[in-house]
Protein backbone atom coordinates (compact mmCIF):
# COMPACT_ATOMS: atom_id res chain seq x y z
CA UNK A 1 0.00 0.00 0.00
CA UNK A 2 1.23 3.46 -0.89
CA UNK A 3 1.19 5.99 1.94
CA UNK A 4 -1.88 8.29 1.85
CA UNK A 5 -3.14 11.24 3.87
CA UNK A 6 -6.08 11.28 6.28
CA UNK A 7 -7.74 13.71 3.86
CA UNK A 8 -7.59 11.08 1.12
CA UNK A 9 -8.99 8.34 3.34
CA UNK A 10 -11.89 10.55 4.41
CA UNK A 11 -12.62 11.63 0.83
CA UNK A 12 -12.89 7.99 -0.33
CA UNK A 13 -16.05 7.56 1.76
CA UNK A 14 -17.74 10.69 0.47
CA UNK A 15 -18.59 11.96 -3.02
CA UNK A 16 -15.31 12.80 -4.72
CA UNK A 17 -13.70 13.36 -8.10
CA UNK A 18 -11.27 10.79 -9.43
CA UNK A 19 -8.00 11.97 -10.93
CA UNK A 20 -5.98 10.08 -13.55
CA UNK A 21 -2.81 11.26 -15.23
CA UNK A 22 -0.66 9.77 -17.99
CA UNK A 23 2.89 11.04 -18.52
CA UNK A 24 4.99 9.90 -21.48
CA UNK A 25 8.79 9.63 -21.52
CA UNK A 26 11.42 7.67 -23.39
CA UNK A 27 13.33 4.88 -21.67
CA UNK A 28 16.02 7.35 -20.56
CA UNK A 29 13.46 9.55 -18.77
CA UNK A 30 13.27 12.34 -21.35
CA UNK A 31 9.69 13.75 -21.39
CA UNK A 32 7.60 13.38 -24.55
CA UNK A 33 4.11 14.40 -23.32
CA UNK A 34 2.90 15.21 -19.81
CA UNK A 35 -0.44 15.45 -18.06
CA UNK A 36 -2.60 13.49 -20.52
CA UNK A 37 -6.17 12.67 -19.43
CA UNK A 38 -7.43 9.43 -21.02
CA UNK A 39 -11.13 9.06 -21.76
CA UNK A 40 -11.14 5.46 -20.54
CA UNK A 41 -9.09 2.38 -19.86
CA UNK A 42 -7.63 0.43 -16.96
CA UNK A 43 -4.46 -0.87 -15.35
CA UNK A 44 -4.40 -4.55 -14.36
CA UNK A 45 -1.92 -5.96 -11.87
CA UNK A 46 -1.55 -9.66 -11.01
CA UNK A 47 1.42 -11.05 -9.12
CA UNK A 48 0.99 -14.49 -10.65
CA UNK A 49 2.37 -13.21 -13.99
CA UNK A 50 5.94 -12.35 -14.96
CA UNK A 51 4.64 -9.18 -16.62
CA UNK A 52 2.70 -8.11 -13.55
CA UNK A 53 1.06 -4.98 -14.95
CA UNK A 54 -0.66 -4.19 -18.21
CA UNK A 55 -2.47 -1.01 -19.16
CA UNK A 56 -4.90 0.12 -21.81
CA UNK A 57 -6.26 3.60 -22.36
CA UNK A 58 -7.86 5.72 -25.06
CA UNK A 59 -7.03 9.20 -26.35
CA UNK A 60 -8.33 11.37 -29.17
CA UNK A 61 -7.35 11.01 -32.84
CA UNK A 62 -4.58 13.59 -32.70
CA UNK A 63 -2.49 11.34 -30.43
CA UNK A 64 -2.24 8.54 -33.00
CA UNK A 65 1.51 7.97 -33.65
CA UNK A 66 2.21 8.34 -37.36
CA UNK A 67 5.99 8.05 -36.95
CA UNK A 68 8.50 6.80 -34.38
CA UNK A 69 9.13 10.42 -33.37
CA UNK A 70 5.54 10.98 -32.23
CA UNK A 71 5.14 11.06 -28.41
CA UNK A 72 3.19 7.80 -28.07
CA UNK A 73 4.94 5.66 -30.68
CA UNK A 74 5.44 1.99 -29.74
CA UNK A 75 9.06 2.37 -30.82
CA UNK A 76 10.02 4.82 -28.06
CA UNK A 77 7.19 5.67 -25.64
CA UNK A 78 7.28 4.72 -21.95
CA UNK A 79 4.18 5.75 -20.02
CA UNK A 80 3.70 6.46 -16.33
CA UNK A 81 0.11 6.26 -15.10
CA UNK A 82 -1.15 7.74 -11.85
CA UNK A 83 -4.54 7.54 -10.14
CA UNK A 84 -6.12 9.17 -7.11
CA UNK A 85 -8.47 11.96 -6.03
CA UNK A 86 -8.74 15.59 -7.10
CA UNK A 87 -9.81 17.88 -4.27
CA UNK A 88 -12.01 20.97 -4.48
CA UNK A 89 -8.89 23.14 -4.31
CA UNK A 90 -7.71 21.66 -7.61
CA UNK A 91 -4.87 19.78 -5.90
CA UNK A 92 -4.67 16.04 -6.50
CA UNK A 93 -3.34 13.15 -4.41
CA UNK A 94 -2.02 10.58 -6.88
CA UNK A 95 -0.47 7.12 -6.58
CA UNK A 96 1.72 5.29 -9.12
CA UNK A 97 -0.13 2.55 -10.99
CA UNK A 98 2.03 1.68 -13.98
CA UNK A 99 5.37 2.22 -15.72
CA UNK A 100 5.96 0.50 -19.06
CA UNK A 101 6.20 0.70 -22.80
CA UNK A 102 3.46 1.36 -25.33
CA UNK A 103 3.23 -1.93 -27.20
CA UNK A 104 0.52 -1.08 -29.69
CA UNK A 105 -1.72 1.77 -30.82
CA UNK A 106 -4.90 1.32 -32.86
CA UNK A 107 -7.02 4.04 -34.43
CA UNK A 108 -10.69 3.04 -34.30
CA UNK A 109 -13.70 3.99 -36.42
CA UNK A 110 -14.94 6.22 -33.58
CA UNK A 111 -11.86 8.42 -33.88
CA UNK A 112 -10.39 7.19 -30.59
CA UNK A 113 -6.90 5.71 -30.32
CA UNK A 114 -6.56 2.63 -28.11
CA UNK A 115 -3.12 2.12 -26.55
CA UNK A 116 -1.91 -1.16 -25.04
CA UNK A 117 1.04 -1.20 -22.66
CA UNK A 118 3.14 -3.72 -20.68
CA UNK A 119 5.39 -3.07 -17.72
CA UNK A 120 9.17 -3.15 -18.00
CA UNK A 121 9.35 -6.84 -17.06
CA UNK A 122 8.25 -7.42 -20.67
CA UNK A 123 11.54 -5.83 -21.79
CA UNK A 124 13.44 -8.19 -19.50
CA UNK A 125 11.65 -11.29 -20.79
CA UNK A 126 12.03 -10.14 -24.41
CA UNK A 127 15.84 -10.03 -24.16
CA UNK A 128 16.56 -13.74 -24.31
CA UNK A 129 20.08 -15.02 -23.70
CA UNK A 130 22.05 -14.92 -26.94
CA UNK A 131 24.17 -17.79 -25.72
CA UNK A 132 23.78 -20.23 -22.78
CA UNK A 133 24.13 -18.50 -19.43
CA UNK A 134 25.64 -20.06 -16.29
CA UNK A 135 25.38 -18.61 -12.81
CA UNK A 136 28.45 -17.01 -11.28
CA UNK A 137 29.61 -16.91 -7.68
CA UNK A 138 28.03 -14.31 -5.46
CA UNK A 139 24.66 -13.52 -3.92
CA UNK A 140 21.35 -14.35 -5.55
CA UNK A 141 19.78 -10.89 -5.31
CA UNK A 142 22.82 -9.36 -7.00
CA UNK A 143 22.58 -11.98 -9.78
CA UNK A 144 18.88 -11.17 -10.27
CA UNK A 145 19.62 -7.47 -10.56
CA UNK A 146 22.46 -8.18 -12.97
CA UNK A 147 20.15 -10.15 -15.29
CA UNK A 148 17.49 -7.43 -15.18
CA UNK A 149 19.96 -4.61 -15.80
CA UNK A 150 21.44 -6.42 -18.81
CA UNK A 151 18.02 -6.17 -20.45
CA UNK A 152 17.02 -2.77 -19.05
CA UNK A 153 20.14 -0.73 -18.17
CA UNK A 154 17.86 2.02 -16.83
CA UNK A 155 16.20 -0.34 -14.32
CA UNK A 156 15.58 0.99 -10.82
CA UNK A 157 15.33 -1.38 -7.86
CA UNK A 158 13.11 -1.17 -4.80
CA UNK A 159 13.28 -2.84 -1.41
CA UNK A 160 13.59 -6.64 -1.52
CA UNK A 161 11.98 -8.48 1.40
CA UNK A 162 13.42 -11.98 0.99
CA UNK A 163 16.50 -13.29 2.78
CA UNK A 164 19.47 -13.33 0.39
CA UNK A 165 21.58 -16.44 -0.14
CA UNK A 166 24.56 -17.54 -2.25
CA UNK A 167 23.74 -18.04 -5.91
CA UNK A 168 23.23 -21.71 -6.83
CA UNK A 169 26.38 -22.76 -8.72
CA UNK A 170 26.67 -24.27 -12.20
CA UNK A 171 23.07 -23.54 -13.11
CA UNK A 172 22.72 -23.01 -16.87
CA UNK A 173 19.87 -21.66 -19.00
CA UNK A 174 19.77 -21.97 -22.77
CA UNK A 175 17.91 -18.79 -23.73
CA UNK A 176 15.01 -17.96 -21.38
CA UNK A 177 16.00 -14.97 -19.22
CA UNK A 178 12.57 -14.92 -17.59
CA UNK A 179 12.95 -18.54 -16.50
CA UNK A 180 16.39 -17.80 -15.07
CA UNK A 181 14.93 -15.00 -12.95
CA UNK A 182 12.00 -17.19 -11.91
CA UNK A 183 14.39 -19.93 -10.78
CA UNK A 184 16.66 -17.56 -8.86
CA UNK A 185 13.78 -15.78 -7.11
CA UNK A 186 12.16 -19.13 -6.36
CA UNK A 187 15.34 -20.30 -4.65
CA UNK A 188 14.76 -17.47 -2.15
CA UNK A 189 11.08 -18.31 -1.73
CA UNK A 190 10.05 -15.19 -3.66
CA UNK A 191 8.95 -13.69 -6.96
CA UNK A 192 10.51 -10.95 -9.05
CA UNK A 193 8.25 -8.24 -10.47
CA UNK A 194 7.80 -4.51 -11.06
CA UNK A 195 5.82 -2.26 -8.73
CA UNK A 196 3.47 0.50 -9.86
CA UNK A 197 6.32 3.02 -9.76
CA UNK A 198 8.40 0.85 -12.11
CA UNK A 199 10.93 -0.38 -9.55
CA UNK A 200 11.89 -4.05 -9.60
CA UNK A 201 11.69 -6.08 -6.38
CA UNK A 202 11.95 -9.66 -5.15
CA UNK A 203 9.37 -10.42 -2.49
CA UNK A 204 7.68 -13.44 -0.93
CA UNK A 205 4.02 -13.88 -1.72
CA UNK A 206 2.94 -16.71 0.51
CA UNK A 207 -0.37 -15.22 1.70
CA UNK A 208 0.75 -14.55 5.27
CA UNK A 209 -1.29 -11.62 6.55
CA UNK A 210 0.25 -8.27 7.39
CA UNK A 211 -1.27 -5.06 8.77
CA UNK A 212 -4.73 -4.40 7.28
CA UNK A 213 -4.27 -1.76 4.58
CA UNK A 214 -7.96 -1.00 3.97
CA UNK A 215 -11.44 -2.06 5.04
CA UNK A 216 -13.86 -2.83 2.22
CA UNK A 217 -17.42 -3.37 3.46
CA UNK A 218 -20.90 -2.98 2.08
CA UNK A 219 -23.59 -0.74 3.53
CA UNK A 220 -23.64 2.99 4.33
CA UNK A 221 -20.18 4.55 4.27
CA UNK A 222 -18.64 1.34 2.94
CA UNK A 223 -16.39 1.05 -0.11
CA UNK A 224 -17.61 -2.36 -1.32
CA UNK A 225 -20.49 -2.47 -3.81
CA UNK A 226 -20.79 -6.16 -4.71
CA UNK A 227 -18.83 -9.36 -4.10
CA UNK A 228 -18.72 -13.05 -4.87
CA UNK A 229 -17.46 -15.18 -1.98
CA UNK A 230 -16.79 -18.81 -2.97
CA UNK A 231 -15.30 -21.49 -0.74
CA UNK A 232 -13.68 -24.41 -2.50
CA UNK A 233 -11.19 -27.24 -2.08
CA UNK A 234 -10.15 -27.00 -5.75
CA UNK A 235 -6.39 -26.54 -6.08
CA UNK A 236 -5.78 -26.81 -2.32
CA UNK A 237 -2.86 -28.96 -1.13
CA UNK A 238 -2.00 -29.79 2.46
CA UNK A 239 1.27 -31.53 1.58
CA UNK A 240 3.98 -30.14 -0.68
CA UNK A 241 7.22 -31.85 -1.70
CA UNK A 242 9.95 -29.81 -3.40
CA UNK A 243 12.31 -31.90 -5.53
CA UNK A 244 15.54 -30.07 -6.36
CA UNK A 245 18.04 -31.35 -8.93
CA UNK A 246 21.67 -31.43 -7.77
CA UNK A 247 24.46 -29.78 -9.72
CA UNK A 248 26.91 -32.62 -8.97
CA UNK A 249 24.72 -35.29 -10.56
CA UNK A 250 23.83 -36.97 -7.27
CA UNK A 251 20.28 -37.89 -6.34
CA UNK A 252 17.99 -34.85 -6.01
CA UNK A 253 16.94 -33.71 -2.57
CA UNK A 254 13.29 -34.03 -1.59
CA UNK A 255 11.93 -31.68 1.07
CA UNK A 256 8.35 -32.10 2.32
CA UNK A 257 6.08 -29.60 4.06
CA UNK A 258 2.73 -30.52 5.57
CA UNK A 259 -0.13 -28.65 7.16
CA UNK A 260 0.04 -30.14 10.66
CA UNK A 261 -1.50 -27.36 12.75
CA UNK A 262 -4.10 -28.91 15.03
CA UNK A 263 -6.53 -26.01 14.53
CA UNK A 264 -6.15 -25.89 10.72
CA UNK A 265 -9.26 -26.83 8.70
CA UNK A 266 -6.97 -28.29 6.03
CA UNK A 267 -4.77 -30.31 8.42
CA UNK A 268 -3.02 -33.23 6.71
CA UNK A 269 -4.72 -36.46 7.77
CA UNK A 270 -7.65 -34.60 9.32
CA UNK A 271 -11.18 -34.18 8.03
CA UNK A 272 -9.91 -32.41 4.90
CA UNK A 273 -8.05 -35.51 3.79
CA UNK A 274 -4.62 -35.89 2.21
CA UNK A 275 -3.85 -33.89 -0.92
CA UNK A 276 -0.23 -33.64 -2.07
CA UNK A 277 1.63 -31.57 -4.65
CA UNK A 278 5.12 -32.32 -5.97
CA UNK A 279 7.11 -29.35 -7.26
CA UNK A 280 10.20 -30.12 -9.33
CA UNK A 281 12.69 -27.27 -9.69
CA UNK A 282 15.78 -27.19 -11.88
CA UNK A 283 17.53 -24.88 -9.43
CA UNK A 284 19.94 -26.85 -7.19
CA UNK A 285 18.68 -25.58 -3.84
CA UNK A 286 20.22 -26.05 -0.44
CA UNK A 287 18.07 -27.84 2.11
CA UNK A 288 17.01 -24.59 3.88
CA UNK A 289 16.14 -22.98 0.52
CA UNK A 290 14.05 -25.97 -0.54
CA UNK A 291 12.34 -25.94 2.85
CA UNK A 292 11.48 -22.24 2.46
CA UNK A 293 10.04 -22.88 -1.01
CA UNK A 294 8.00 -25.85 0.23
CA UNK A 295 6.51 -23.81 3.09
CA UNK A 296 5.77 -20.91 0.74
CA UNK A 297 3.96 -23.14 -1.74
CA UNK A 298 2.06 -24.85 1.07
CA UNK A 299 0.73 -21.51 2.30
CA UNK A 300 -0.18 -20.46 -1.24
CA UNK A 301 -2.14 -23.68 -1.74
CA UNK A 302 -3.97 -23.44 1.57
CA UNK A 303 -4.93 -19.85 0.74
CA UNK A 304 -7.09 -21.06 -2.15
CA UNK A 305 -9.79 -22.36 0.21
CA UNK A 306 -11.43 -18.92 0.54
CA UNK A 307 -11.42 -16.41 -2.31
CA UNK A 308 -13.23 -13.14 -2.92
CA UNK A 309 -14.03 -11.25 -6.12
CA UNK A 310 -15.20 -7.74 -5.31
CA UNK A 311 -16.13 -4.45 -6.94
CA UNK A 312 -15.28 -1.43 -4.82
CA UNK A 313 -14.89 2.33 -4.84
CA UNK A 314 -11.39 2.78 -6.31
CA UNK A 315 -8.63 3.17 -3.75
CA UNK A 316 -5.58 3.78 -5.89
CA UNK A 317 -3.23 3.43 -2.91
CA UNK A 318 -3.92 -0.33 -2.68
CA UNK A 319 -1.44 -2.78 -4.22
CA UNK A 320 -1.47 -6.54 -4.94
CA UNK A 321 -0.13 -8.34 -1.88
CA UNK A 322 -1.85 -5.98 0.58
CA UNK A 323 -3.88 -7.41 3.44
CA UNK A 324 -7.48 -6.14 3.44
CA UNK A 325 -10.55 -6.61 5.60
CA UNK A 326 -13.63 -7.46 3.53
CA UNK A 327 -17.27 -7.71 4.52
CA UNK A 328 -20.32 -8.50 2.37
CA UNK A 329 -23.81 -9.50 3.51
CA UNK A 330 -22.53 -10.08 7.07
CA UNK A 331 -19.68 -12.31 5.88
CA UNK A 332 -16.37 -10.90 7.15
CA UNK A 333 -12.87 -12.09 6.28
CA UNK A 334 -9.22 -11.05 6.17
CA UNK A 335 -7.75 -11.58 2.72
CA UNK A 336 -4.61 -11.00 0.64
CA UNK A 337 -5.09 -9.24 -2.70
CA UNK A 338 -4.03 -11.43 -5.63
CA UNK A 339 -4.91 -9.08 -8.50
CA UNK A 340 -6.44 -5.64 -9.07
CA UNK A 341 -7.91 -3.76 -12.00
CA UNK A 342 -7.73 0.02 -11.55
CA UNK A 343 -10.19 2.03 -13.69
CA UNK A 344 -8.95 5.07 -15.61
CA UNK A 345 -12.39 6.62 -16.08
CA UNK A 346 -14.84 8.36 -13.72
CA UNK A 347 -17.52 5.68 -13.37
CA UNK A 348 -16.13 2.12 -13.47
CA UNK A 349 -15.49 0.45 -10.10
CA UNK A 350 -12.17 -1.03 -9.08
CA UNK A 351 -12.18 -4.82 -8.96
CA UNK A 352 -9.92 -7.22 -7.13
CA UNK A 353 -9.52 -10.93 -6.46
CA UNK A 354 -8.12 -12.30 -3.21
CA UNK A 355 -7.06 -15.44 -1.40
CA UNK A 356 -7.40 -16.30 2.25
CA UNK A 357 -5.04 -14.53 4.59
CA UNK A 358 -3.12 -17.04 6.74
CA UNK A 359 -1.28 -16.68 10.00
CA UNK A 360 2.50 -16.75 10.02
Amino acid sequence: MWSSTLTYQAALRAPHRRAVRVDVYDINGEPRALGLRPSGGSVSAALTNRVTRTAEFTLTRDWYPLTADDPLSPEHAVVRIWGGIEYATGAAELFPLFVGRVWDAALGADGQVAFGCQDLAADVVAYRFEQPRTTTTGQTLAEIRRLIREAVPQAVFGTDTVADAPTPLSLTWDEDRGQALDDLAQSLGGRWYALGDGTFVVRPFNYVTGPVAQEFRDGPGGLLTVASVPRSRAGVSNSVVVVSERADGTAPIRVPARDTATDSPTRFGGLFGRVSEVIKVQTPLSFPQAQTLAQTQLRAGRALTRQWDASVVPDYSIEPGDTVSVQFMHVRDTQIIDSITYPLDTQTPMTFATRAGLGA
